[in-house]
């Protein structure tokens, strides 16, 4: 197997665990766990920070994911008005509204397996922009990581809150 062939076949798997991990986060009631939810917080502000970093020398990909990230800002604050948060003798629960989270999720990953399947084509693979080169695989990155991180802030301090009975 060369390395060409070995990456793809080490990088799917990892990504389709990432996404089932991922929508099974955003469908029905979760637990709350602020340490898993500072993390996520975490893990994706480095990577939209290795992203940023990486699309420097091209100021189309920074202003594609600045844009993502400021739609996505818009989308947690919805998506956050539309989670019902539960204070119960068993811990403090929160239910994301699951067409909200899935749906951003979904774009994501339909572009990657759309650049995977282009960049696999030789005969597309010359006219598609290579790696790290297409604004829009920045713009929905943006989104994603963006939708993320700030619905996942607003659930930690929302969960500060006293609930209204």
């Amino acid at each position: 197997m060369t390395s060409h062939q070995l990456v793809p076949a080490l990088v799917v798997p990892f990504i389709a665990w990432r996404v089932y991990t991922r929508a099974r986060r955003s469908i029905g009631r979760q637990p709350f766990k602020p340490a898993r939810l500072q993390v996520s917080v975490a893990v994706f502000s480095t990577v939209v920070l290795v992203f940023g970093y990486l699309g420097l020398p091209y100021p189309m990909m920074l202003v594609a994911l600045t844009g993502g990230f400021a739609v996505s800002v818009g989308l947690a604050w919805w998506g956050l008005h539309l989670t019902k948060f539960e204070d119960t003798p068993q811990g403090k629960f929160y239910t994301p509204n699951t067409a909200l989270g899935l749906g951003v999720s979904a774009l994501f990953v339909g572009r990657i397996v759309y650049r995977m399947i282009t960049l696999s084509n030789v005969s597309e693979a010359a006219l598609a922009p290579q790696p790290f080169q297409s604004p829009l695989t920045f713009f929905l990155f943006g989104l994603s990581a963006g939708y993320y991180i700030v619905y996942y802030v607003g659930v930690l301090v929302r969960s500060h809150k006293p609930l209204v009975p």
